[in-house]
């Protein structure tokens, strides 16, 4: 139980960095991600997170076992795509994987905050990104 622990806490400090590559925020200076220092990405995580946290309890009225439910869907999709590009050779079969996991996170989502405010909330962080100040690196 305490190992399971350990590793839902891992994977949540996981999900904040891998989620700051796909998605913006407010800063005072366009910059690049790779550009900044370690620090100064695990802080804009950790704001990024706690944003989307305050939207989806504030506005979408998730509750706190929602969230924690989307943290684990988030946290089980990431380790999937990590083991698939560590195991899977081709690039094709990587994106044919890649897009079943994709599909079974959605589902998942879907059930746990309905197809509405699941759609609300990828319209808010689309958002975010538009408005981001902080460039992704391709």
């Amino acid at each position: 139980m305490i190992f399971k622990i350990q590793i839902v806490k891992a994977m949540k400090k996981i999900i904040l960095l891998l989620s700051i590559l796909f998605v913006g925020w407010q800063a005072a200076s366009a910059q690049k991600w790779s550009e900044l220092s370690k620090e100064e990405k695990m802080m804009k995580a950790k704001a990024f997170r706690e944003d989307n946290q305050k939207y989806l309890k504030n506005t979408l009225g998730m509750t706190d076992t929602q969230l924690t439910d989307i943290d684990n869907v988030n946290a089980c999709y990431l380790s999937t795509l990590d083991r698939i590009g560590r195991y899977v050779k081709t690039d094709e079969e990587k994106e044919k994987y890649a897009e079943v996991a994709t599909a079974a996170r959605s589902a998942q989502l879907d059930a746990i905050m309905g197809v509405e405010k699941r759609d609300q909330f990828m319209k808010y962080v689309e958002d975010k990104m538009k408005n981001s100040k902080i460039q992704l690196d391709k």
